[in-house]
């Protein structure tokens, strides 16, 4: 929810990774979503999430849902000024996800992205992974030239540390600490556990070990 309140008006969404279809899930959520595609390397993780998390896989029913077996890497090179926001849910970056977090890859997302775009990825802990998010930050910021980039904390049980973490970078724009679409003007909003406009703001508010990153 974090990218799509941020920006002004979106309504094409790409996500890379997240074949289990949570992300796309809540994407969907929002009314003025268009069209939300899917693209994961590993078909076989889709279709156990059918199987056996159906409350989860539910989007890939959804008519505004395409969902596409694949590498993300090279789906994303083929396109131009096509998406309003770009959510990369990939797993660490040391691994088979490595090539999530180079610079072909970012300089592709950020061709993929509209004038006005913002891409959402998984950050890693703040806790445990500081150095690797700090070069994210700064490569994203100086290499990849992105308007706008902050780190969000997210609290989640399950992680390590019960902390993970989302690096945010706009393209056209430089809002991403307050939203400007507050999910509480949607029908949905009752019916988060987590997620409001309080815990977005707050989500940016960093220790003062790592407040620098925000800087």
């Amino acid at each position: 929810h974090v990218p799509l309140s941020v920006h002004p008006n979106p309504k094409t969404v790409l996500i890379i990774g997240g074949g289990d279809g949570g992300v796309m899930r809540e994407v969907l959520k929002h009314p003025g979503v268009e069209r939300c595609d899917l693209v994961d390397i590993d078909g076989a993780v889709i279709e156990q999430s059918k199987k056996y998390f159906p409350q989860i896989a539910v989007s890939f029913q959804h008519p505004k849902a395409n969902a596409t077996v694949g590498d993300g890497l090279a789906f994303v090179a083929t396109k131009t000024e096509e998406y309003d926001v770009i959510i990369v849910d990939s797993s660490d970056p040391e691994g088979p996800a490595s090539v999530l977090f180079g610079a072909e890859f970012y300089n592709n997302v950020k061709r993929a992205l509209k004038p006005q775009g913002i891409v959402c990825s998984q950050g890693e802990c703040i806790w445990l992974h500081k150095p690797i998010i700090e070069r994210m930050t700064n490569f994203l910021k100086k290499d990849i030239q992105f308007d706008n980039v902050k780190y969000g904390m997210i609290y989640i049980p399950s992680y390590p540390c019960g902390s993970i973490g989302c690096l945010v970078a706009t393209k056209g724009f430089e809002q991403i600490t307050t939203p400007l679409n507050p999910i509480e003007n949607t029908d949905f909003a009752k019916d988060l556990k987590y997620y409001d406009t309080a815990v977005h703001n707050a989500a940016f508010a960093l220790p003062r070990f790592a407040a620098e990153l925000n800087k």
